[in-house]
């Protein structure tokens, strides 16, 4: 299961890593769905989610290098594919480990755990300088750029930690809300 694009009335057999957010996405909607979990609509969007975030780590773990290219080609709409032509680099992106984060929390299968540590570990192996961590011009010849986006530490990291970490009072169902940057906010009740 992938996420094409549709550009001009075309569809092309792309899938970006920022896609990778929808996994969880979608997921959270099933467990928050009006009709509840077990509603038809509900595990479609579990089933779809689940799918995705399966593909989403394909992205990482089909490279030799363990980091996914910003994008992926499929080919010939097939469920196979490769690393996109003109973006084989990684940006230290969130939207997998989001993804990971969001679908432990809530089904608590350990499979997203183990994903998001090997992920982790690719990161560390790959990325890491003695300052920092850097972005990857081609995650197969592993060449370094001086650069380290700002949304590593706030997002990536963030949801990699809190993906290993039970003892977090965190939860997304009743009391918790992320924004953009993967800042965990308390829900207020408003009293009328």
């Amino acid at each position: 299961t992938y996420l094409a694009e549709l550009k001009y009335g075309k569809i092309i057999h792309k899938m970006d890593h920022l896609a990778c957010f929808l996994g969880g996405n979608l997921v959270l909607g099933a467990y928050t769905h009006p009709e509840g979990i077990d509603s038809s609509e509900a595990q479609r969007q579990l089933k779809t989610g689940k799918q995705l975030a399966y593909t989403c780590y394909q992205m990482y773990s089909r490279f030799d290098s363990g980091l996914s290219p910003e994008y992926v080609d499929f080919r010939n709409g097939k469920n196979d594919f490769e690393k996109g032509r003109d973006a084989p680099y990684y940006l230290l992106r969130p939207e997998v480990s989001e993804t990971m984060f969001i679908l432990y929390h809530l089904t608590k299968d350990p499979v997203y755990r183990e994903w998001g540590w090997e992920i982790f570990q690719a990161i560390e192996e790959q990325t890491k300088t003695d300052s920092a961590y850097a972005a990857i011009k081609d995650v197969d010849t592993m060449e370094k750029e001086d650069r380290m986006e700002s949304f590593f530490m706030a997002e990536t990291l963030k949801y990699l930690y809190l993906l290993q970490n039970d003892n977090h009072t965190i939860d997304l169902l009743n009391t918790h809300v992320f924004n953009t940057e993967a800042h965990p906010l308390k829900i207020l009740s408003l009293v009328a």
